[in-house]
């Protein structure tokens, strides 16, 4: 899977190359398959260049003290910084039945270089209702950038089939 040749060595660690090739497996992520906790680390590694513009959620508390939800990493590897550039996809904003407040979810599609695939993440504003900010959803490979978008959209159409139908049992 991993091309050594193809990739700057240092782009990932060895941990990161196990976690990477073991979502690549799993995928999709849902939680009856039981990968979020990858699907969560490799969206991370996947998004560490743009933290910094993913969906934030506040709350200001009864003391006036304001608790942001999404907390900021430390990329293990710096590098990935310069070289990782998500392609954004889309944002949809819509109102949580469950709590009253408006949900962000935003779409990026990341090239992983020594891979040679896009993974597809999904990023909340807030955690989701398994507990995480930002998870990916799917991965492909092309050979064509004019069809990012298009396969981008197909995995994204069938998260939210997959999330209709655990949410519909």
């Amino acid at each position: 899977m991993f091309q050594q040749s193809m990739v700057i060595p240092s782009l990932y660690t060895r941990d990161d190359q196990a976690l990477i090739e073991r979502w690549m497996q799993q995928e999709p992520a849902c939680l009856e398959h039981g990968n979020l906790n990858d699907s969560n680390r490799v969206a991370e590694i996947a998004l560490s260049s743009v933290q910094a513009r993913l969906p934030q959620s506040s709350l200001v508390q009864g003391d006036d003290l304001t608790a942001i939800g999404r907390k900021s990493r430390d990329c293990s590897v710096q590098m990935r910084n310069n070289i990782l550039n998500p392609i954004h996809i889309f944002e949809s904003n819509r109102d949580d039945a469950h709590s009253g407040l408006p949900c962000v979810e935003e779409y990026y599609a990341t090239l992983l270089p020594g891979y040679n695939i896009y993974v597809v993440t999904i990023s909340y504003g807030s955690e989701n209702h398994e507990g995480f900010f930002d998870l990916a959803i799917g991965s492909f490979r092309i050979d064509n950038a004019e069809k990012i978008i298009a396969e981008a959209s197909r995995i994204i159409l069938s998260w939210w089939q997959l999330r209709y139908q655990e949410l519909s049992c």
